[in-house]
Parts: structure tokens; sequence; C-alpha cells
């Protein structure tokens, strides 16, 4: 869920992220922190998601807001 931008171009990052899903860094475990909001914005995404999850055997936690934050 991000988009990628060749050098040079106007905008300075290389890959933009969405505010959707956000990799993060726990305790040294790569993760991705997927916002339930996604389901309502665009549910297709949600499922592309879950099914990426699913067919890759990754883990899926369920967790508060606030414990994504952190």
């Amino acid at each position: 869920m991000c988009s990628f931008r060749p050098r040079g171009s106007a905008i300075g990052a290389h890959i933009g992220y969405s505010p959707y899903c956000v990799p993060r860094l726990v305790d040294g475990v790569k993760c991705v922190f997927v916002s339930e909001a996604l389901k309502d914005i665009e549910p297709m995404a949600w499922d592309f998601v879950m099914n990426f999850a699913r067919d890759n055997e990754l883990q899926v936690v369920d967790c508060e807001p606030d414990a994504a934050a952190s």
C-alpha cells in the first residue's frame, strides 16, 4: 500500500506510504499497522491486505489505536 517515485521526481521521497497502512518495527519485528478505517474507505484495499496476510501465513493481531501508536 505504497507508491514508488523514481529518482529525480519533484517530490523528495522515493516511497510514499498510505496513512492507513504504515510500516513499523516493534521489538525488532517488521510489522505493518493497518487502520480499520480502510474497511470503510476502500473495502477492496482492506480485502487485499487481509488476503495477502492470509495467503502468506502472516500473523494478524487486532490492537487498540493507542497500542499501534507506540
